[in-house]
């Protein structure tokens, strides 16, 4: 059910650029490899909805960890919008590993 959805964006794959085609494999990877047997059991019948819910969850865990990252850097985390230290972090971006 997974893979016959992942074929299904075979054209929108190819119509990205090289740099996001990569990022876009690298997405549906990690759904396939952390979040397929939880699509798979979904019982949804079409598999979009569970498929994106993946990728939601896959993203809130890596904006998590950049907060834990930034915070142990001493950044302060407004409510909204950006650390108000962005543009030194940028400066020495910290290097990020799967945790």
């Amino acid at each position: 059910m997974l893979e016959k959805e992942i074929e299904s964006w075979e054209g929108f794959h190819w119509a990205l650029r090289k740099e996001n085609r990569e990022l876009w494999e690298k997405m549906i990877q990690e759904v396939r490899d952390r979040f397929g047997e939880a699509v798979e059991n979904s019982g949804k019948r079409f598999t979009v909805d569970p498929f994106f819910m993946s990728l939601i969850v896959a993203q809130q865990r890596t904006i998590k960890f950049l907060i834990s990252e930034l915070k142990g850097r001493g950044v302060e985390m407004p409510q909204r919008g950006t650390p108000t230290r962005l543009d030194e972090i940028m400066a020495d971006p910290p290097s990020f590993t799967d945790k």
